[in-house]
């Protein structure tokens, strides 16, 4: 199906029922047809008296719409699925050519269809964090950081354990929004998901150092040195953890 069809299929709403059943659906559309009707019986009555099925008057009534109604669900299913890859694709391409504000969009528009997707989440925060940089106005630019830390933080609220979007927030924390003690804990955990990334140690290491922590910061540029084998991140957390002893601050 392509895009024209699947935007088409969206804008073809029939009656009131159809809105309802569709709604209904999306909550719980692979739940079969009897707990569906059930459902749409309690919706339609007023919560004032315990529910009863047998007794329900429209009953035979949404039976007969559900079954009516079955190929559109489906297919409107189908279509918002369908959308929601497209714009996770589309939000990813622009990310790769720096197109921030599209990306942006892109993303906004598949958490629409997809509201608790954590790699969504985390794009959306990614992308606005990336924009931020762009902006002119410093105003604008920090409520893009705003944007980029609610985003991370709804990310990891589906997921505690998605590396991604700890990574994310601890950047925001230590270089853009001056707050390096909220990063620790987020490295800390990083780096227990994230064993062999270098990366995330120093990360904490700045956290550590930006939070007052010199001490603690040396402690891991040491540990880099005695386990990285990489030949520039020995050098790089060399300089830094000397730097930091001579008094002369942290990269």
């Amino acid at each position: 199906m392509d895009m024209k069809r699947i935007v088409k299929l969206f804008r073809k709403i029939g009656s009131f029922p159809i809105v309802i059943l569709f709604i209904c659906f999306l909550g719980a559309c692979s739940r079969d047809d009897a707990d569906l009707l059930e459902r749409m019986s309690q919706m339609e009555g007023d919560g004032s008296v315990s529910y009863n099925l047998e007794n329900d008057k429209n009953y035979n009534t949404l039976r007969k719409d559900i079954e009516k109604y079955r190929k559109i669900l489906d297919e409107k299913i189908d279509a918002a699925e369908k959308l929601g890859t497209y714009y996770k694709l589309i939000g990813l391409k622009y990310l790769d050519y720096s197109m921030y504000a599209l990306a942006l969009e892109a993303f906004e528009e598949a958490l629409a269809i997809y509201p608790e997707n954590p790699n969504v989440l985390y794009n959306a925060g990614l992308a606005s964090a990336r924009l931020s940089k762009t902006e002119v106005s410093e105003g604008r630019s920090r409520e893009l950081l705003i944007q980029a830390e609610r985003y991370y933080k709804a990310s990891l609220s589906v997921n505690d354990r998605f590396s991604s979007p700890m990574y994310g927030l601890a950047i925001l924390y230590v270089y853009e929004l001056d707050q390096p003690e909220l990063a620790i804990p987020l490295m800390e955990v990083y780096n227990t998901i994230q064993k062999s990334s270098m990366n995330g140690r120093f990360l904490l290491a700045a956290a550590y150092y930006a939070s007052g922590n010199e001490g603690e910061a040396v402690d891991i540029y040491d540990e880099i040195i005695n386990t990285s084998e990489s030949d520039t991140e020995i050098e790089s957390a060399r300089a830094n953890r000397n730097a930091i002893l001579r008094g002369e601050g942290n990269e």
